[in-house]
């Protein structure tokens, strides 16, 4: 008895696994160009959103110290 419930446990991880394998042979990768592309253009959105929010930040700073005479 005790070994069938041992398999009875397994056998659905090992469905679980081969559906897994099965939905990323459905996935349609992106080829080298693609990836360096987009790699590329997530750094550069990275930076323009970084260098804007601490402009923003330095504006801020700039304006508290106005007004409390820091």
């Amino acid at each position: 008895m005790r070994r069938q419930a041992t398999r009875g446990r397994l056998i659905p991880r090992l469905g679980y696994f081969r559906e897994v394998i099965g939905e990323l042979k459905k996935v349609v990768w992106p080829t080298r160009v693609e990836m360096r592309r987009l790699t590329i253009m997530v750094i550069i959105i990275s930076i323009a959103i970084g260098l804007f929010l601490g402009a923003i930040d330095l504006g801020f700073t700039r304006l508290v110290d106005l007004f409390l005479g820091g």
